[in-house]
């Protein structure tokens, strides 16, 4: 009966510290992606544009690719993976990372980033934009701050029709000239396809993007624990202009 109490004891006391542990992963990923999203504004600042996301190979490891360096190097054409790529933390000078140089979060995973690649051309300032834009410090200055971004969108879950670049009625968190960049964390289970279409949707290569809170296997739409934080346009543009980088 003593060793059932203590075996009882000791379960609960490892349950709680495992929780505890999978709390301050959680919050030190939070900052982290906080890091990184403070860390493109400086990036921006000091080099006139915002890096092209990494790219890599067998992932969730990322053993190979550009290395945790943009891609293209110098970001001066279009990005090689707008929307499926990781953060270029040799170019930022982003710590910590893997031995090939990928940005890592709370649970070791190299950290995902997208970056806008259009413009909404129906603004009448911005009919005609040079692209690349966000990335491009000659384009960015030409094209001007009325140039908004018209792709990537932030949804709080995947839409009926996972080909669809837009969000289903009521389920939208941005709309498609609102977000210059994203960045987020696979969380602890690190999906490669995504465990249920909710995740699948942050890893399908596209301009749309889910950001909710966690959810178990069981809940419609699967296991949810990526963590996701965006950068947005207005935020960019002021910190430009504050920095007399724009106009």
């Amino acid at each position: 009966m003593v060793l059932v109490i203590v075996a009882l004891l000791l379960g609960g006391v490892m349950a709680m510290v495992s929780a505890q542990t999978e709390q301050r992963k959680w919050k030190d990923t939070q900052s982290q992606l906080e890091a990184a999203r403070d860390a493109l504004i400086g990036f921006a600042i000091a080099n006139r544009r915002l890096p092209c996301p990494a790219t890599c190979t067998n992932p969730p490891q990322c053993t190979s690719g550009s290395l945790g360096d943009e891609a293209p190097s110098g970001g001066a054409t279009t990005c090689t993976s707008s929307y499926g790529g990781y953060l270029p933390a040799s170019a930022l000078g982003f710590q910590p990372v893997n031995d090939q140089g990928f940005a890592l979060d709370a649970w070791g995973y190299p950290i995902r980033y997208a970056l806008t690649a259009t413009l909404d051309t129906t603004v009448s300032t911005c009919t005609t934009p040079t692209l690349p834009h966000f990335n491009n410090a000659t384009n960015l200055k030409n094209n001007g701050l009325t140039c908004k971004p018209a792709d990537l969108v932030v949804c709080n879950a995947s839409p009926a029709t996972v080909t669809n670049t837009v969000c289903d009625a009521n389920t939208s968190v941005t709309n498609q000239n609102t977000v210059v960049a994203i960045v987020f964390s696979t969380g602890k289970n690190a999906a490669t396809g995504g465990t249920g279409t909710n995740e699948a949707r942050n890893l399908d290569a596209n301009a749309l993007f889910v950001s909710r809170v966690p959810d178990p296997d069981t809940a419609t739409g699967g296991e949810f624990d990526d963590q996701v934080l965006w950068l947005s346009v207005g935020t960019l543009y002021s910190k430009l202009v504050a920095a007399q980088v724009l106009p």
